[in-house]
């Protein structure tokens, strides 16, 4: 099984996924897109490992323990982020703050509950990778907690716990940047009954779609974590403009042809060189 082709498969599955971030759909209409998607891909990992098998056991092993999970993971999340948004409250603030403590609190049981292989997934072990992660393995003999479907040839003992892990680690991800955006979105509140500066953007609002796109893409905002909808809604409320739908604006963006596609960008660039030229001359 070459890498290269797993890697491929990944990336067309990450793209398709990050589009669906963007395009800000529905629950509902996202697991219908996303579900269909992995399944096929993952079966066309699972057709090639099949079918050319591994040359040494390292090989299987780095498989089930390196790539398999990363493929399954984004199934298991797409199910909790489903289940996550189709029973949130429809409440106050606070409501909707409590709701996402406490599914918070389940992902850390989960690791806690699972602390043994959470232990061994977080620190790269390797002195069980031959019972973990070789289909041959004898099962028996590892101390599992929970019953797992396993997919004949193509499971072993421990690849699909590794890829709930990712998948709960992303979920905890979320959850906290949820949380952190209500108390941004509290101090912004208090804010806004003080005395301050009122800023409003005057300027084109798909110039500020430029802006956001490059904090975004260079991970300025969360430790990287922020998504573009997110963004752009922190410009909208700060700034009072209405930027609209991400997706839309990027593709208005991409479609420029008379001129960069990065205009604003560009200028801000010659703005600031012309600035420091005229202090250095």
């Amino acid at each position: 099984m070459e890498n290269q082709i797993t890697e491929k498969w990944l990336r067309e599955m990450e793209t398709e996924l990050v589009l669906m971030d963007e395009l800000e759909v529905s629950p509902v209409e996202r697991l219908r897109h996303s579900m269909p998607l992995i399944t096929r891909i993952i079966a066309d990992v699972k057709k090639n490992v099949l079918a050319d098998g591994f040359d040494t056991p390292e090989a299987e092993i780095y498989f089930f323990k390196r790539v398999k999970p990363r493929f399954y993971a984004h199934q298991i999340y797409e199910i909790l982020f489903y289940n996550l948004l189709m029973q949130k409250p429809d409440g106050t603030p606070e409501m909707v703050k409590a709701y996402y403590e406490e599914e918070l609190m389940q992902v850390f049981r989960v690791f806690r509950t699972e602390a043994f292989h959470y232990q061994y997934y977080k620190t790269t072990a390797t002195e069980l990778d031959d019972k973990y992660f070789l289909r041959e393995a004898n099962e028996g003999q590892i101390p599992l907690l929970e019953a797992i479907e396993q997919t004949q040839n193509f499971s072993t003992a421990m690849d699909y716990r590794f890829a709930k892990y990712i998948a709960y680690e992303r979920m905890r991800d979320y959850l906290l940047d949820q949380l952190a955006n209500y108390h941004v979105s509290v101090k912004i509140q208090r804010a806004g009954q003080e005395k301050r500066p009122i800023l409003k953007w005057t300027g084109d609002a798909i110039n500020l779609v430029e802006l956001a796109y490059g904090i975004w893409l260079t991970g300025q905002v969360n430790h990287g974590n922020a998504g573009i909808a997110e963004i752009m809604q922190w410009l909208e409320v700060n700034f009072q403009v209405n930027i609209g739908r991400p997706f839309r604006r990027w593709q208005s963006i991409s479609s420029r042809k008379r001129v960069s596609q990065v205009k604003y960008l560009d200028q801000m660039r010659a703005a600031v060189l012309k600035r420091l030229e005229e202090e250095y001359a």
